[in-house]
């Protein structure tokens, strides 16, 4: 294994969000002049311009709102905001533990909003005047309940006696595109295993903590998984920067890959749709906001350079570039930039990735053009034939 990881194009149409950034300072102005109610309305249009027309009644003062498996109701008054996600419905048994653990989520990791029991139904409740409904803060609300909802959705129907009060409004995808995804998931595991046994090999183990990761967020980026596939990838990223000592986090991290080959091609498909999205899952960030991480990985790279380790650097510079897809919601000139330079590095040798890699992060970071052309039509990705 001489060279770097492969490289595939994603299958999302765009990187993009909904979100006009212009509507932020209007929601805050409108805040701050006491025009309460204008604020929120016009926070739902910083998050997108449709959501009224759309989700809402014709004095706007009631909305319902999908969001992956749940719908947002919001009831707006001159004096009150009251925001309600029916969550799931109680069966008749084991009822103790259910109630346990909405106790245990409502002190954490729950902030502002609660989960409620009432007549066999949970739902994610928040109410508050509305004087008192900044827009960092209501954001922040509705930000906690759609994507807690979405965590623990699947989370208590493998675990509980309880059902889903509301179909998700999802749209599937083709049967070749679904057969596109299960070959590809599966070779990017096995991907992961041979690089395993390279640095296994060589007694360079400690490279498998960036293989792990860098892996699971090529999935992230390539197939955007949902349900309780994107749950438990997310989980296991999240335990990849826990306490625990290298060693324990890749034993884990290599248990969770072996997890994932064994599941069986029907299961595995179940959590690959498009479903509908109220508060994106990935923060919008502009240029500016992500030169400071890009600054820094620049620096690392280049003294790994410097000091001919390679291999380093190249993932040092991958980690930083599947780390900015995995937690942002990038301008398209950048996610443009980012994917004609992931194609470049792919299966190179590491100093000519490294290099490659290196060369265009600092384009990206200078905001100037990249030294380099795409190979599009010689390096197509797997889903190119399918998208473009």
């Amino acid at each position: 294994m001489t060279n770097s990881l492969s490289f595939d194009k994603t299958l999302m149409t765009s990187l993009e969000t909904k979100i006009k950034v212009e509507k932020w300072k209007e929601s805050l102005d409108a805040y701050k002049a006491d025009q309460y109610k204008a604020s929120f309305l016009t926070l739902l249009d910083y998050i997108d311009t449709d959501i009224r027309k759309q989700y809402g009644n014709a004095g706007e003062t009631s909305f319902k709102i999908p969001h992956g498996s749940i719908v947002v109701e919001i009831e707006i008054t001159d004096t009150l905001l009251k925001i309600k996600a029916p969550f799931l419905k109680v069966g008749n048994t084991h009822k103790i533990p259910v109630f346990r653990r909405i106790a245990e989520i409502n002190f954490s990791p729950l902030n502002l909003a609660q989960i409620r029991y009432n007549n066999d139904e949970l739902d994610f409740y928040y109410e508050a005047p509305l004087h008192l409904c900044e827009p960092y803060k209501i954001y922040y609300v509705l930000e906690e309940i759609c994507h807690k909802a979405d965590n623990y959705d699947d989370e208590f129907k493998a675990a509980f006696d309880v059902d889903s009060l509301h179909e998700p409004k999802i749209t599937p995808y083709s049967s070749e595109v679904l057969e596109t995804i299960w070959s590809t998931f599966n070779r990017l595991i096995a991907e992961a295993e041979h690089y395993f046994e390279y640095f296994d090999r060589e007694r360079m183990s400690y490279f498998n903590w960036d293989v792990i990761n860098i892996t699971l967020k090529k999935i992230d980026y390539c197939m955007s998984p949902q349900g309780k596939l994107r749950t438990d990838v997310e989980r296991e990223i999240v335990n990849l920067s826990s306490q625990d000592s290298i060693t324990i986090k890749i034993q884990k991290g290599k248990q969770f890959l072996q997890s994932l080959k064994a599941i069986s091609k029907e299961a595995l498909l179940e959590d690959f749709y498009i479903a509908e999205t109220f508060i994106p899952i990935k923060s919008r960030s502009e240029i500016e906001h992500l030169k400071k991480n890009l600054e820094h990985t620049l620096k690392v790279a280049s003294e790994e350079i410097h000091k001919g380790d390679q291999i380093g650097a190249t993932f040092t510079l991958l980690l930083s570039f599947y780390d900015m897809l995995y937690y942002n919601m990038v301008p398209k000139e950048v996610s443009t930039k980012t994917q004609t330079t992931l194609e470049q590095a792919a299966n190179q040798p590491w100093k000519e990735a490294a290099s490659i890699l290196f060369k265009g992060m600092t384009a990206i970071m200078n905001e100037q053009e990249l030294p380099f052309q795409s190979e599009q039509p010689k390096k197509k990705g797997f889903f190119s034939n399918l998208f473009n």
